[in-house]
């Protein structure tokens, strides 16, 4: 795919999200429309994108490199945050919410829509296969972040393991993975209603991505905004000049490895944050921050990698 082709479908990403910035701020429509669309995505046409993707494409058991990447990332990346802020100077609410939002990365919602429109079904199994390892620190390692640093509520594996193996997304990977290994065959009804419901993923994904933004910043919380996004962009920036020393950037894994590294924080920051009192605000900044820096990141990864 050339450059020009390239610039043209990240450019209408972007203008997309943005669309979804001016539409909150017009306010157009009710106040939680965000949540709302955030909801149907999330239960409705995000788990068909991955259906579809595990009933249209063959899985080469070669991928399983990407979902054990997908993990170790995400957990290294957590780890050197919990290590960088708990003896911090800082209130507990922001200490926890920092730390839960270097946990893992928003791959669902922001990399399956740009990865769609450059590199097709190919490329959404790629992703989606790192995507299945970083769900085990979205769901799981980043809750239990979530709960150490809440004051009202103790540790409660039941109910985190619950949390885990009762959403749509996850457990939609873990049967589409199954069912593809084992080689069962659907008809071909069953295939067009998982990509006619996927249909308004990228647009739905990418609109509620600019929805969410927020640019709001407090003087107190740069700093601690500053130091979270270096700890968090410090693996993807490495892996951007060590891989191409070592593997071919024209293969779709090395590309979903860099892809998924440089991604936006998970928006269960927020949700997290809200559910256990932690620093809610500082989550919806820290998300606003990484897309945008995960913009341009992937924008000049797609194009130098092409």
């Amino acid at each position: 795919m050339s450059q020009i082709v390239i610039l043209q479908k990240v450019a209408i990403s972007i203008i997309i999200i943005f669309f979804g910035y001016a539409v909150k701020k017009m306010k157009f429509l009710p106040a939680e429309t965000g949540k709302v669309l955030n909801s149907f995505i999330i239960y409705i046409t995000l788990p068909a994108s991955i259906a579809k993707v595990f009933l249209t494409t063959k899985v080469n058991t070669n991928l399983f490199v990407l979902t054990l990447s997908g993990f170790a990332f995400g957990f290294i990346t957590f780890i050197i945050g919990f290590l960088a802020f708990r003896n911090a100077n800082l209130k507990r609410e922001t200490k926890g919410t920092l730390i839960i939002s270097l946990c893992g990365y928003n791959i669902g919602l922001f990399a399956f829509p740009f990865v769609q429109q450059i590199y097709g079904n190919n490329g959404l199994l790629h992703i989606a296969m790192f995507d299945m390892g970083n769900s085990f620190n979205v769901f799981g390692v980043a809750y239990i972040a979530a709960y150490a640093f809440s004051q009202s509520d103790k540790l409660d594996l039941k109910k985190v393991f619950k949390k885990i193996l009762c959403f749509v997304p996850f457990d939609t990977y873990i049967i589409a993975f199954i069912l593809n290994v084992i080689g069962i065959k659907f008809p071909s009804l069953i295939v067009n209603l998982a990509e006619q419901i996927s249909m308004p993923n990228t647009t739905l994904a990418l609109f509620v991505i600019g929805y969410f933004l927020d640019f709001n910043l407090e003087k107190d919380e740069i700093l601690s905004l500053l130091k979270g996004l270096a700890i968090k962009y410090t693996p993807g920036i490495a892996l951007f000049f060590v891989l191409p020393l070592f593997f071919n950037t024209a293969s779709m894994t090395i590309k979903a490895i860099m892809l998924g590294t440089i991604m936006p924080t998970a928006l269960v920051a927020v949700i997290y944050s809200n559910e256990k009192d932690l620093n809610t605000k500082l989550a919806s900044i820290f998300i606003t921050a990484t897309t945008i820096v995960a913009i341009v990141f992937m924008s000049l990864i797609m194009i130098k990698w092409h």
